[in-house]
């Protein structure tokens, strides 16, 4: 009975954790990103399609990283009074400079007031990223769904001046705002310490910068796919193209937070022992759960962009399976990835995501080049499958030390109990 209770537990807590995500979701790709392709055109969409990518490179980058770092050290037992508010804060400063970088690269025509929004939309990003870390710390997942229930209801109270101005940062930094807004007045992440620094900030700092340089490199990878096709061919519509091809599978891409804020927070208070023999159940069952989600992408997608997108339904179709595979193969490489951390030293999230930003440069730019956005597909295919192999290959190595280093072992039964301790 107790077990039964623990599991439920377990289930209402994803239940409530992707549900948050599929409401936003759900409003962004029915209501949102269709509004600002009428409204702004192929181009000029495929323009804030790039803008959104940078945004979200810096955004994700910074608040994932200080996030998992901070549930790194709560699993340590440690009281950061406030260095991760004043980690926050340099996050901050260095979005100016990534805005800047922004306009000059990507941007051919760009006004002041644009580099504003941009800038204040890397901001407001950053800590709603990070925000979420008090749901995790906590395991009050019911909070959680409110949070994303903010950031929705933000962004449909933006758009009335999106219809109005045709300001497309609006919504979006409404939504930002509201669920960080939310956080800071309910929960404790803001306000315990403020900005004094514990005894243990260097570490800290470490921790932070190697998991937010990571994230950084990681997400500058994942959204490389409609900045390589900006820089090189300076083309809206070809962005526009081949974001709306992978659409669904970059979507459940984005699940990946979710399933992993559930997953690192169990882990994050867990005291025992994973077995080599449980670890490669788990790889298999992210195989198994890739090939099921990339053909339900491939059907959906032909449903979804047909409806929502009539007008780009014939340039994206010939790119629908193999685009959302590889974006489905970048979700179950992610997750892996949440697991190994939580028995292997956080330098080495630092060597598989850079690691990972050198194979795909090395054959992603190479391939869209000679084949556009066919090359583009198949390197992103290539190099998350490799990325997959590489933390399987370093999960279990470690595992096996970690393993070598201990006399205790444990029953199958404890194995699972890391789920629900």
């Amino acid at each position: 009975m107790a077990d039964r209770k623990k599991y439920a537990h377990i289930a209402s807590d994803m239940i409530f954790s992707i549900a948050g995500v599929v409401v936003m979701n759900a409003v962004i790709q029915l209501f949102i990103y269709p509004s600002f392709n009428r409204t702004l055109g192929k181009d000029r969409y495929g323009d804030a399609i790039t803008v959104m990518s940078m945004v979200a490179v810096v955004g994700i980058g910074f608040g994932i990283g200080l996030n998992y770092s901070r549930m790194v050290m709560s699993a340590k037992k440690r009281d950061v009074k406030g260095d991760y508010n004043i980690f926050l804060l340099i996050a901050w400063a260095l979005c100016v400079p990534a805005a800047f970088l922004t306009v000059k690269v990507f941007l051919s025509e760009y006004t002041t007031t644009e580099l504003i929004y941009i800038i204040i939309l890397m901001i407001v990003t950053v800590t709603r990223y990070y925000s979420d870390a008090e749901y995790k710390l906590n395991m009050n997942f019911k909070r959680y769904f409110v949070f994303y229930l903010c950031i929705t209801l933000g962004y449909c109270a933006g758009m009335p001046i999106f219809f109005k101005t045709g300001n497309w940062f609006a919504p979006l930094i409404i939504g930002e705002i509201a669920a960080s807004a939310y956080t800071a007045i309910r929960g404790r992440l803001y306000k315990d310490g403020l900005l004094r620094p514990s005894e243990y900030f260097r570490d800290d700092l470490r921790s932070g910068s190697l998991l937010s340089l990571s994230y950084v490199a990681d997400t500058l990878i994942q959204n490389g796919d409609r900045l390589l096709l900006s820089l090189f061919f300076k083309d809206g519509s070809m962005v526009t193209t081949f974001y709306n091809a992978a659409l669904i599978g970059k979507v459940i891409a984005l699940l990946t937070t979710s399933l992993n804020s559930v997953l690192i927070g169990y882990l994050s208070k867990f005291d025992g022992k994973l077995t080599k023999k449980f670890f490669n159940l788990i790889a298999l069952a992210l195989i198994v759960v890739g090939v099921v989600a990339t053909a339900g992408c491939f059907v959906v997608s032909h449903i979804f962009i047909k409806l929502f997108y009539p007008d780009l339904y014939e340039a994206c179709r010939p790119y629908f399976l193999i685009a959302n595979a590889g974006q489905v193969l970048y979700f179950i490489s992610s997750t892996i990835l949440v697991v190994v951390l939580r028995f292997a030293a956080e330098k080495y999230q630092m060597y598989v995501n850079v690691l990972y930003a050198v194979m795909y440069l090395a054959i992603v730019p190479v391939m869209t080049l000679k084949w556009q956005i066919w090359g583009l597909a198949v390197g992103i295919l290539i190099v998350n499958l490799l990325k997959y192999l590489i933390v399987y290959v370093i999960g279990i190595t470690q595992l096996g030390k970690r393993l070598k280093e201990r006399t205790n072992e444990v029953t199958d039964k404890q194995d699972f109990d890391v789920f629900v301790r």
